[in-house]
């Protein structure tokens, strides 16, 4: 499928190309200390103590981001298998409240200290001097106090704590693997720019150099000058395409865009796929935007006239739409029917074999008062569930559908 060829193959070149400044702060640089509000689960972590005795993975979350919650469950194991040499810390800028809540409901599943952010002096101090706008993201801190690692927490966080525990680390590695990417943010900005040649050659020859002394600097893949030329154009037409559906923009505009899309896109981009998902992405914005207040609300029920009826089996798609208008605490006017309809067509797309698109059916089940039926396919999620981490939180929602059956809440 179009969306996850993006994912898989150009993220990384699509978070690098967002940068407009160097980051002020470096691999090797002191880790600021951490500015808490309320130590949410677990004892107070200080850089300053827990230097020479254990490190410290620093990681920034939030409860409403769908990744960070599938990070979870992976911090976790980390939590255990590292128990006494590393602590972890997971830091929202959220409030209290609803941290705790949140925190309170996964219970073990969350099994590492969680802290609040102190009106964001921390996240100001890591992600900000580092230059990410995005989470989840994990800083290392090594027993010197220094950060050393810095990164999505699933790509590669237990590899760098396995070697900084066996004394294998190398941070000069790391470093110039660093300036590589940095540099390959500035190759990147250029060939969207169509730059002079020069300049993109010369560059090229320097990533290519630190590539040779540091590894790849994005894993599994060399540097291709000529490719990332190509797939940076590419996401220059792919972002050019969304703004001018969302506008309504010219027809030729467009027709010019899409030539852009099939001439510089990877080797299974299907660019009918990709209009369809455009627009119908498009129009879950509307209807998202209408039932949260942010435009006319009496547009709803045309709008969900319009959604319940998209035909896609990309069931991931519509399983997020679905839990979205089930969950989202900024939604005003919440469809259960919509929300009802949109996850059965999920679980029609998929024929019943996720697990994840047979809890939001069972949800939207639930919340419309139809619980003996939230049961029986709650139950079918949790038969269908292999990792155990997934299992136990299938298990704690249906032991809550069935305490409400009982009436015992």
């Amino acid at each position: 499928m179009v969306m996850k060829s993006l994912v898989t193959v150009f993220l990384p070149l699509l978070l690098v190309a967002e940068a407009t400044a160097a980051p002020a702060g470096k691999l090797g640089d002191p880790a600021p200390p951490l500015q808490i509000a309320d130590w949410t689960k677990g004892k107070p972590v200080n850089l300053s103590t827990a230097r020479s005795n254990q490190v410290v993975v620093v990681e920034f979350w939030a409860t409403w981001c769908a990744p960070c919650r599938t990070s979870i469950p992976h911090l976790t194991k980390l939590q255990k298998k590292f128990k006494g040499q590393v602590v972890f810390v997971g830091i929202s800028d959220e409030p209290v409240a609803k941290v705790k809540l949140f925190v309170d409901r996964l219970g073990e599943q969350m099994d590492y200290v969680v802290a609040c952010d102190d009106q964001r002096q921390t996240s100001t101090r890591y992600l900000g001097a580092y230059g990410i706008d995005g989470i989840p993201h994990a800083f290392v801190v090594d027993l010197a106090g220094r950060i050393v690692w810095q990164g999505h927490p699933m790509d590669g966080l237990e590899t760098v704590l396995t070697e900084i525990l066996a004394g294998k680390f190398d941070l000069a590695r790391a470093q110039k693997q660093e300036l590589g990417r940095q540099k390959l943010e500035e190759f990147i900005q250029l060939a969207i720019q169509d730059a002079p040649p020069d300049r993109q050659d010369q560059l090229a020859r320097e990533i290519r150099a630190l590539e040779s002394e540091a590894g790849e600097l994005t894993p599994g893949q060399r540097f291709d000058p000529a490719t990332v030329r190509r797939l940076a154009k590419f996401e220059a037409a792919f972002r050019g395409y969304q703004v001018m559906v969302a506008t309504n923009g010219p027809a030729d505009q467009l027709a010019g865009l899409e030539q852009q899309l099939v001439a510089n896109g990877p080797s299974d981009f299907n660019l009918a796929e990709f209009k369809r998902n455009v627009n119908q992405s498009r129009l879950f914005g509307e209807y998202f935007r209408a039932a949260t207040g942010q435009t006319d609300a009496n547009r709803l029920p045309e709008l969900a006239r319009q959604l319940g009826n998209v035909q896609t089996s990309n069931y991931e798609l519509l399983n997020e739409w679905a839990w979205t208008l089930l969950t989202h605490e900024a939604i005003k006017h919440r469809d259960l029917e919509l929300a009802t309809r949109l996850a059965r067509a999920a679980l029609d797309a998929c024929a019943g074999k996720e697990p994840g698109v047979l809890d939001t059916y069972a949800r939207a089940l639930f919340d419309s008062g139809k619980i003996p039926e939230a049961i029986v396919q709650q139950k079918k999620a949790l038969a269908l569930a292999t990792d155990a981490e997934t299992r136990a939180e299938l298990q704690r929602t249906l032991e809550q559908y069935e305490a409400r059956a009982a009436g015992k809440k």
